[in-house]
């Protein structure tokens, strides 16, 4: 998906000067001189010449920048549509206008529907009555009940002070309820904490995607200090990384020496950042699994093999490399890789991820199990036994076909921002890490 190479495909000309003012190089006219090039020129105008229907300019020409990124078949390139690249930038700041509440999947195998996981206690969402489990059927009047949750997200985003109007299913009640709640600015706290037994402070980051992740963990480590926390556990599962500053930042505060991170580039290798002489030094273990990615992976590393914090946990993601983001003519945002990063020692994580010291499975939320099938009669029910233990059931359509997808846990997340909800009766991977940081302190 090549920066404004499609911008040519309207007119060439003004490629030309964009492409020259932005990349250094005439990629328009590389284009036209090249048959594929032409061919895409020539589809264009087919289209918009000779199509049954008209065409809409915007969506065939982002289609042919997705169809671009495609052909590169690598999965952290994307091309970001103008409301999403709003959204996200917006949220890079720390801060969004919104509702105040965290929106999930209802069918994670589809990606089709949306309910409530989370409402910030005291924001715009918790006032009007919204509750965790509430299904969203419309936005404004639009028909939301089999959207995505991007899409609802960017409907019920909105300035500050103007009013959405939501209509929910709401389990256990037969009737829809209805919301008209009043935006307001929410910030988004990445970083959560609590302090555990034996003065232990626990830190989880759920991602390093906004500009303030820092500045929480600061905040959030010195009220876990004044707690008389004499020990820490930083939890990194299922944060899939962000921005490399707030990464960098995160293992600078544990670090009092060493390398964090290096890059390389086209076989070039640099040295990116080394930690400064303050750093907070109680002791500490570092949980992550197989969904730590990326910038999560890089403060691991850093504090891994600088010998300042053992990893618990599973092998993590192995998304060891980053994109580099160019803002586009429409609004739009294109993301491509351009570089890789490595750990202290210079050891790659792409695509093989941190090992840990101390091996523990997170089981904290079972698989989702999805199965489709076909050849029943129609009205059958079909009843899905694994090992012994009766999963589910799904009843055949008219055609005999069924489908059936377990349902999974949500985790349980605290209504006030910055607080950490842990159960360590059935969350033995953070266990394994407090039995780890207890034989690091000496058994104390």
């Amino acid at each position: 998906m090549n920066r404004r190479i499609v911008a040519a495909v309207v007119v060439a000309s003004t490629l030309v000067a964009v492409g020259l003012a932005q990349f250094g190089r005439d990629f328009g006219g590389e284009m036209l001189d090249d048959p594929t090039g032409q061919a895409l020129v020539q589809t264009y105008g087919a289209l918009k010449s000779n199509y049954l229907e008209d065409v809409d300019d915007a969506a065939i020409l982002r289609g042919a920048i997705e169809g671009m990124i495609g052909a590169l078949d690598d999965p952290f390139s994307y091309y970001l549509e103008p409301r999403s690249a709003e959204r996200e930038a917006q949220d890079r700041t720390g801060s969004f206008e919104g509702i105040g509440a965290v929106l999930t999947t209802v069918n994670r195998t589809t990606g089709e529907g949306v309910e409530i996981l989370q409402v910030y206690q005291g924001g715009p969402a918790s006032e009007a009555g919204v509750r965790r489990g509430d299904i969203f059927l419309e936005v404004d009047g639009t028909d939301v009940e089999n959207a995505t949750t991007s899409d609802v997200v960017d409907l019920v985003r909105g300035p500050r002070g103007t009013v959405v109007e939501l209509t929910m299913r709401r389990p256990g009640q037969d009737e829809p309820v209805t919301f008209a709640i009043r935006r307001d600015t929410i910030e988004i706290v990445d970083v959560t904490s609590t302090l555990l037994q034996d003065d232990v402070g626990y830190l989880s980051i759920r991602q390093f995607g906004s500009q303030r992740v820092h500045e929480q963990l600061v905040e959030q480590l010195s009220d876990l200090q004044m707690q008389g926390a004499e020990a820490l556990v930083l939890d990194l599962r299922d944060n899939p990384g962000g921005l490399l500053t707030q990464g960098i930042l995160v293992a600078d505060e544990f670090l009092r020496d060493g390398d964090i991170v290096f890059q390389r580039a086209r076989g070039v290798t640099q040295r990116i950042a080394s930690a400064d002489p303050d750093g907070v030094d109680l002791p500490m273990v570092v949980l992550v699994n197989d969904n730590s990615a990326s910038a999560s992976e890089i403060v691991a590393g850093a504090l891994q093999e600088n010998g300042r914090a053992l990893v618990v946990g599973e092998p993590t993601f192995g998304k060891g490399v980053a994109q580099s983001v160019t803002s586009l003519a429409d609004g739009g945002q294109l993301a491509f890789t351009a570089f890789e990063w490595l750990t202290p020692a210079r050891e790659t994580i792409a695509r093989q991820g941190i090992e840990p010291d101390v091996r523990a499975i997170d089981k904290r939320f079972p698989n989702t199990l999805s199965l489709e099938g076909g050849g029943a009669d129609p009205g059958q029910t079909i009843e899905i036994v694994v090992d012994g233990e009766v999963l589910g059931s799904a009843t055949a359509n008219d055609d005999g076909e069924f489908e059936l997808v377990t349902s999974v846990p949500r985790p349980e997340i605290s209504p006030v921002q910055g607080e950490a909800i842990v159960d360590l009766d059935n969350d033995p991977a953070l266990r394994t890490a407090l039995e780890t940081l207890q034989a690091q302190r000496g058994g104390s």
